[in-house]
């Protein structure tokens, strides 16, 4: 039985949220506090093609140990980079180890970040 490594890298999770006091509520970015390790995963060129004529541009296919609370609400930061979350599968490896799925694409715009007082370098 191996256990999964997850050495490629590190994602910084944030939530999406949105200030209703402002007349125009705009999305912005707040730090969960979260600072995950992943492993890439291969994204296949049929995916990729078919995920492309809905115009969805993929920039990341990850694996993670399973975290439940991750959804579509939350941006992804890898490398100073957003990310947008696409779609989560929870998974059972063949070793019996709980992952989650991520698949990450291209953000529809850039949201500010508030409230990066948690965040440490």
């Amino acid at each position: 039985m191996a256990m999964p490594e997850y050495t490629d890298g590190v994602l910084e999770l944030y939530e999406i949220t949105n200030d209703e006091s402002e007349d125009y509520p705009e999305e912005r970015l707040k730090y969960t506090g979260l600072r995950i390790w992943y492993r890439e995963l291969a994204v296949y060129d049929t995916t990729r093609a078919k995920l492309s004529a809905d115009s969805v541009e993929v920039t990341y296919k990850l694996a993670i140990p399973q975290y439940k609370k991750i959804n579509s609400k939350c941006i992804c930061l890898i490398d100073g980079e957003q990310h947008e979350i696409y779609n989560i599968a929870h998974t059972t490896t063949k070793d019996g180890f709980k992952e989650s799925e991520l698949t990450l694409k291209t953000p529809a715009y850039e949201r500010e970040v508030i409230d990066d007082t948690e965040r440490t370098e």
